[in-house]
């Protein structure tokens, strides 16, 4: 009997702390710094997935002796690629291109590996939206 009350008391204090958690993932902009052997450190505004997403583990409703889980994260929905050119003083070409990628949605999803099958280029799925800032650098 005790066990059984244990239990239920776990499963009542994992619903209050995941009761308030709040589910906030978000695109947010920062500056992105590439670097090179040889070529000179080039900063560039991209953009990131920041948030957090609820997750618990709770007893089974149906199995006392087993749990549930549930993780989720702040993950990229598509990305967009971009090709950017840095100074490369001491090398010939002086110039080198780096291939860069950065999310242009993001939202919560269950927090196991990303199958780079799954998430595609925006470009492949033909749903680029205009993106202030990052569609000045994709011409660089």
């Amino acid at each position: 009997m005790c066990s059984k009350f244990a239990l239920i008391l776990l499963a009542f204090l994992v619903y209050r702390l995941c009761e308030g958690s709040k589910e906030e993932c978000h695109l947010r902009p920062v500056i992105h710094v590439l670097k090179h052997a040889g070529c000179i450190p080039k900063p560039i505004p991209s953009f990131a997935c920041y948030g957090t997403c609820s997750s618990y583990v709770q007893v089974s409703g149906s199995k006392f002796w087993q749990v549930e889980r549930s993780c989720m994260c702040c993950q990229e929905m598509g990305e967009r690629e971009a090709t950017i050119s840095i100074f490369c003083p001491k090398q010939t070409p002086k110039f080198r291109k780096i291939q860069t990628r950065a999310p242009v949605e993001c939202m919560c999803r269950p927090c196991t590996g990303i199958d780079e099958k799954v998430v595609q280029p925006q470009e492949i799925m033909n749903l680029t939206p205009k993106l202030d800032n990052f569609d000045d650098i994709s011409s660089v």
